[in-house]
């Protein structure tokens, strides 16, 4: 659900712009008062994941295809502050790197993937917990229910900012407002699927992972003098995002995606509202290979490529954040 520049307006690209921006400064204030031994780790680990995992288009059952968002599949391991960030990283990647979304538009789509599917997923599960538990089922079904309705919550926001990037007489808002909903009502299927499958195997494997807001910290201080364990959890979890990247990426539905096939159904040819700012590479196709019987994997080494990028981005910004060293026991007290 990637918004290219000229779909929107550039008040629309300005405003979304100011307010995504606005959550993420927020998000890493809140990172910086709980950076510990895992947050910044586990936040690049989770942000490879969801850049390979974005990278892998699933068809829907109509000529039409979806792919993972993953803001409330990161909020569940790593906070949703940690996992804004971790969404904000992949989206500026996937545009710096291979123009997958725009430069003007970036903001829309921070707002859509990141605050959205990290904050309000985030809130969602919670909300869904009170009722259902904290046990493994009720963390299971919140989540899957938050995937959901954090993609029909952004594809719900894009047709307001759509009707207000356009006049009337050009566009027949009810129709873009259907194929959105119907489209992405089945990619939320996928993307309900997919988070309760990962988040069932994590709390399997590891359920110290899995914490809300509230016990970040005491999961971060149980980790203390686990260090390997840490290191084994990091080290599977970027494996495993490179072999997504590597050996799934290339065989991705070639269908349009929802937001694709909707505009595409609206008969308009060029959106030009904006100018267009092109990333380094125009498509992960075309990644240049010294060898030209390589090119065939050229979607491959962009994917691997792309998913160091935002695993080595989360590492720098862990550096340049203070470390937090609060004391638990001095918080408990005083609560």
């Amino acid at each position: 659900m990637h918004i290219q520049d000229g779909v929107l307006s550039p008040v629309v690209c300005a405003a979304t712009g100011a307010i995504a921006l606005g959550a993420v400064s927020y998000s890493v204030h809140r990172l910086k008062q709980s950076v510990a031994d895992r947050t910044i780790p586990l936040t690049g680990m989770m942000a490879a994941l969801v850049f390979a995992g974005q990278m892998v288009n699933f068809p829907i059952g109509a000529p039409v295809s979806g792919h993972l968002l993953g803001g409330v599949l990161a909020a569940a391991v790593v906070g949703p502050w940690a996992g804004c960030v971790a969404m904000t990283l992949v989206l500026f990647v996937q545009w710096a790197l291979f123009s997958d979304g725009g430069l003007f538009s970036l903001g829309a789509n921070v707002l859509h993937m990141a605050v959205i599917g990290s904050w309000g997923g985030h809130a969602v599960r919670l909300f869904v917990q009170r009722f259902i538990g904290d046990s493994h089922k009720g963390i299971v079904i919140g989540s899957v229910i938050a995937a959901w309705a954090s993609v029909m919550a952004a594809a719900a926001l894009f047709c307001l900012e759509f009707r207000m990037s356009w006049p009337p007489s050009e566009i027949d808002f009810s129709k873009v407002f259907t194929l959105m909903v119907s489209f992405h009502s089945l990619i939320g299927l996928g993307e309900a699927l997919i988070t309760g499958i990962a988040i069932s195997f994590v709390l399997n494997q590891r359920p110290e992972l899995v914490a809300d807001a509230a016990s970040v910290r005491q999961a971060d201080a149980s980790c203390v003098g686990h260090g390997s364990a840490i290191t084994s959890t990091l080290v599977a979890g970027l494996v495993f995002a490179l072999a997504v990247a590597a050996f799934l990426s290339p065989f991705a539905s070639s269908f349009d995606d929802g937001l694709e096939s909707a505009l595409s159904q609206m008969g308009i040819a060029d959106f030009n509202l904006t100018g267009r700012v092109p990333g380094v590479l125009e498509g992960y196709e075309k990644v240049p290979v010294p060898i030209a019987a390589w090119q065939t994997f050229a979607v491959s080494i962009a994917g691997i490529g792309g998913t160091l990028a935002v695993f080595v981005l989360a590492w720098l910004l862990g550096k340049a954040l203070p470390a937090a060293t609060p004391n638990l026991n001095s918080e408990a007290a005083g609560e």
